[in-house]
């Protein structure tokens, strides 16, 4: 069952989640973080009154918006060490939900004009790339797109380095894939399956991926190789 962090900021829950500095180490960042939230934890909703801006500590969160109808456009996934509730306005633009276990810490508005300035090209960069992979990538395209970028992400290498294997933890369901990359459930579990044929990806229990050959699947998502099964 999702637990709505914006329910608990009404009654001042979310102030266990102290202001941290950038300059912070990890294990200091780690200690002054706010709690373990399960995955699908609504961090907060689209349209409500302007959520505090919070940095991804350890885990996944995904941003979207979402139609009347209940369709939803995921517009990010979100790794560690990135921000999310950045913006103008108001209100909330999109939606936050957990995909993982994840925790996260709060950040001051009084944040450096530099890191924020960053964070914000970071944004725009990606939603750039988003409409890019959304108007003109093939199906097979957008997958290898989304797993190169989960890899950066949330990947460690293999400890073999002549071997350039990466593997990750896939966050992310097949539903919430193909909410993020404009497919059906279908299509991404047939270019999933294609991947691995073509020896590109392996994947074990249903959520370790390991991309094999990470300048091959590059290549796959760039559209500079086909797949041939």
């Amino acid at each position: 069952m999702s637990v709505m962090l914006q329910m608990f900021a009404d009654c001042g829950a979310l102030s266990a989640f102290p202001p941290v500095s950038s300059t912070l180490s990890p294990q200091r960042a780690m200690s002054l973080a706010g709690p373990l939230l399960p995955p699908r934890t609504v961090v907060f909703l689209e349209g409500l009154a302007r959520s505090p801006q919070y940095r991804v500590v350890d885990g996944c969160v995904a941003t979207a918006q979402t139609l009347v109808d209940g369709r939803r456009q995921i517009i990010d996934l979100v790794g560690p060490g990135r921000l999310i509730g950045l913006g103008f306005g108001d209100q909330n633009r999109y939606s936050a939900e957990t995909l993982g276990f994840t925790r996260l810490e709060a950040v001051s508005e009084s944040m450096a004009q530099g890191e924020r300035d960053l964070a914000l090209s970071e944004m725009l960069a990606r939603s750039q790339s988003l409409v890019m992979l959304l108007g003109r990538k093939t199906a097979p395209e957008r997958v290898a797109s989304a797993l190169i970028d989960l890899a950066e992400q949330f990947g460690r290498a293999a400890r073999d380095r002549k071997r350039r294997s990466v593997t990750f933890h896939l966050y992310p369901t097949r539903g919430d894939l193909a909410d993020w990359l404009g497919l059906t459930i279908e299509t991404v579990s047939r270019c999933l399956t294609r991947l691995k044929k073509a020896g590109l990806i392996e994947i074990r229990h249903g959520d370790l991926v390991t991309v094999l050959d990470p300048e091959q699947l590059s290549g796959v998502a760039a559209g500079a190789r086909a797949l041939t099964n």
